[in-house]
């Protein structure tokens, strides 16, 4: 049952310029925009209703090095994808493209596959399917309130009388963010005004003229009933409806703000020269949401059980259609959908992202993500200190350099100097790799200390607090006291949901430590799963912590001058977890490293963190210690083969194929998410068809690069058989470094790894690649065991 406020398309889907892609950074995500595609293909020929679908074919242009490498990944990627791709000469490009000025252009990336609709008919033939398949539709119908008991979805309050229903999907578009807020759900988005205009008929412009974007100019180009419609995504975008969205807007336009878009419109004109005599028909402005991080928000919602969104589309909308509807029909009637869809989980959004004011200004700033370069560097300007680590201003004193992420202000680097951060795109050598790099030799030769307390920590505790975490962990959380368990969260499929690790602090007491965008997920992952009559509870203990991390050779020895506990290796050997003495307070002192180094993660109270830092930095500054940012430790863990979560493993992705089949107990008493999946998949041996490997690009350097980054493919024997998680130059080792993830349907083994030829192809160009089950830095891991 649909219900719709007004007319359906009447609030930014009537003017959407109905652009039609595929391409995206993950093969789930890739899969669902060529399921779109294929949808609007078959939607004419299943209701008769046509839908307007032009595969014209889209073409991407670049006028810098950093996008021209850029495009030549997304050609690489593409070939990955089975998606066909061409690059484009001048030639080649002037002549699909007549009108436009072509002698800066240093590339253009053309995927015919892509396409075009007409939103309205869309609309119409998606509405008109789903009556045919028994949905109801009821427009002019105004929902009032969600009515929701003990937690969950009981029904729906409308204008016309209350449904009953124990599952609510919320796609209200710029309307979601208010509506869920009055409900105490977090739903981050805002409305921005989006500028187009549309031009007198231009003679020989085609109906399949391929569409145009030019990203370093923020324009895309489309044909239009014989016209020209050229819009822009601005650097910084204008909101809309602080207040609220009016309650009569209706299919309604907004003032052509010229000012505003002046920039846009000049390089418009200085692009097509012959735009000034064709002469402009329309003068277009309408309202579309944009998200904090420029991604939609899909699946159910931590706050309400039986409560699902699908919203955000950051003028996305018709190029997620279809892959969204496949998505959701999935996660409302089987449960989960049938494709990780982490990235754009809901759950990632953090509570005070209900704020208002803050989706206001950073949606502003996030129109801009639509067409920024994407890199390590890409900072964000808006709504920035929301949140600190209690030991923001003396990091900032040391020379720390802060990005942001999810509201916290995190250390990437520490420049001494305090230059900031230079903004300008490079994918390769950066202006602060060689701090990174003095960072990343500390922790091989000295010691480094690392302020993680924007991680989220977790305290399950109660009577069933262990069968609560056995119901979602791989690993046997019925531990002793004081041991620390690495372990992955599961699903159904065996797929990892979670990586983390869990401290049993006493005997009804856990602390899950886990990355800090995966605070709220995690938290309702162990609640969706257990037993409503098991008796434990959840705390967010995230505010409550400080997280310093010690790694490198010199790290016992500054730990254990502060403290008259026994901390040698044979009474706090790995993996250990000891409440023991650190200056004049009392901390958790955890054997764990994320570096591969010898280290210790101290969990403190808040209040305490302070005096323990400053007490470190007395006793460990004579010994060589140095603060450690957020670029370096991913340097370091890629070195030594530790995998991050989002990027080297996720739901789709077992611990069998992941290397980490260490951390399953198949063998535990209770029952576990995933048990049945990875125990057949065990029985199969130990070659998974697919399997996380450890990769070294042979004949590059640091400074030219090129550099590993994410999605580059791998070949052998002339076909592709993998690609790359997640890369970067390590430092200790004097490489180009990654992980990946090699398939093969014979299973991939230990001496098919061994028999090499393989390659890697970044940006069009291919190197000699070497593979390995182990990782290169430290193999035997005797460093941090020591």
């Amino acid at each position: 049952m649909l219900l719709e406020r007004r007319k359906l398309a009447s609030g930014t889907t009537w003017h959407a310029a109905g652009i039609v892609g595929q391409l995206r950074d993950s093969t789930a995500q890739t899969e669902l925009g060529k399921y779109t595609a294929r949808l609007f293909a078959e939607l004419e020929i299943e209701t008769g209703q046509a839908t307007g679908y032009k595969p014209n074919g889209t073409i991407n242009l670049a006028l810098g090095e950093v996008r021209h490498e850029q495009l030549l990944r997304s050609h690489d990627h593409a070939v990955r994808m089975g998606i066909p791709t061409y690059l484009l000469t001048r030639d080649e490009l002037s002549e699909k493209w007549p009108w436009i000025v072509v002698e800066d252009v240093r590339s253009a990336f053309f995927v015919p596959s892509n396409g075009q609709v007409n939103p309205l008919d869309v609309t119409v033939a998606l509405s008109k399917g789903a009556r045919a398949q028994g949905a109801q539709v009821f427009e002019q119908t105004r929902v009032t309130e969600i009515v929701i008991r003990d937690g969950k979805v009981a029904g729906v309050a409308t204008d016309r009388g209350v449904i009953a229903t124990g599952k609510i999907l919320l796609a209200g578009g710029m309307w979601s963010h208010l509506f869920a807020k009055a409900h105490g759900v977090t739903v981050p988005l805002h409305a921005t005004e989006h500028f187009y205009i549309v031009t007198e008929p231009l003679a020989g412009l085609r109906k399949d003229q391929p569409i145009l974007n030019i990203a370093e100019e923020r324009t895309y180009w489309k044909e239009d009933t014989g016209k020209l419609l050229i819009g822009g995504f601005e650097a910084h975008g204008k909101p809309y409806g602080q207040s609220g969205i009016p309650e009569d807007f209706e299919f309604d336009q907004l003032p052509f703000d010229m000012d505003h878009v002046e920039p846009e419109l000049e390089r418009m004109f200085s692009r097509m020269p012959g735009l000034g005599d064709l002469g402009i028909q329309t003068f277009f402005n309408g309202p579309e949401s944009f998200t904090p991080d420029g991604r939609p928000y899909l699946g159910p919602t931590s706050e309400v059980k039986g409560l699902f969104v699908a919203t955000g589309m950051n003028s996305n909308g018709i190029l997620n259609s279809g892959g969204v509807g496949l998505t959701m029909a999935e996660w409302l009637i089987d449960g989960q959908p049938s494709r990780g869809m982490g990235p754009l989980l809901q759950r990632r959004a953090h509570p005070f992202q209900r704020n208002t004011r803050y989706n206001r200004d950073r949606a502003a700033e996030s129109v801009g993500f639509h067409y920024g370069v994407s890199w390590a560097g890409r900072q964000v300007h808006s709504a920035r200190g929301v949140r600190r680590v209690p030991l923001h201003d003396r990091l900032a004193a040391a020379g720390a350099t802060f990005a942001e992420r999810i509201g916290w202000e995190m250390p990437q680097y520490y420049d001494p100097e305090k230059r900031g951060w230079d903004e300008t795109p490079r994918l390769r050598w950066k202006a602060w790799s060689g701090l990174v790099q003095q960072e990343c030799l500390a922790a091989r030769d000295a010691a480094v200390l690392i302020d993680q307390s924007m991680y989220a920590k977790i305290q399950v505790q109660g009577p069933d607090a262990v069968r609560a975490l056995n119901r979602v962990c791989g690993a046997e959380m019925d531990v002793a006291v004081g041991t620390s368990v690495y372990t992955q969260f599961l699903n159904m499929r065996g797929g990892i949901e979670a990586d983390v690790t869990v401290t049993r602090i006493a005997p009804e007491c856990f602390m899950v430590i886990t990355g800090h965008p995966s605070q709220m997920r995690d938290q309702g992952w162990i609640r969706d799963h257990a037993d409503p009559e098991w008796r434990f509870e959840i705390f967010d203990a995230t505010s409550a912590y400080a997280l310093l991390s010690l790694h490198g050779p010199q790290s016992r020895a500054i730990l254990q001058a502060l403290s008259d506990d026994d901390l040698s290796n044979a009474a706090f050997p790995f993996g250990a977890a000891r409440e023991i003495d650190i200056a004049y307070a009392r901390g958790w002192a955890i054997r764990r490293s994320f570096l591969g180094e010898l280290g210790f993660e101290l969990l403190l109270p808040a209040e305490f963190s302070a005096g323990i830092y400053d007490e470190i930095l007395n006793v460990g500054q004579p010994l060589g210690l140095r603060h450690m940012g957020m670029f370096a430790m991913n340097a370091c863990r890629i070195e030594k083969g530790f995998r991050h979560f989002g990027h080297d493993i996720a739901e789709d992705d077992t611990p069998y194929e992941t290397g980490l089949g260490f951390a399953v107990a198949l063998n535990k008493a209770e029952a576990f998410l995933g048990r049945e999946a990875l125990a057949q998949q065990k029985a199969g041996g130990p070659a998974t068809r697919h399997r996380t490997v450890s990769v070294r690009v042979e004949g590059v350097d640091a400074v030219n690069g090129p550099y590993l980054i994410h999605n580059e493919p791998i070949w052998r024997d002339g076909r592709i058989v993998g690609h790359v998680t997640s890369g970067d130059w390590g430092f200790r080792l004097g490489a180009m470094v990654g992980l990946a993830s090699l398939h093969r349907d014979e299973g991939v083994d230990k001496a098919w790894l061994d028999a090499g030829g393989f390659t890697v192809q970044i940006a069009g160009a291919f190197y000699p690649l070497t593979v390995g089950l182990a990782p290169f830095y430290d193999p035997q891991g005797a460093r941090m065991r020591g």
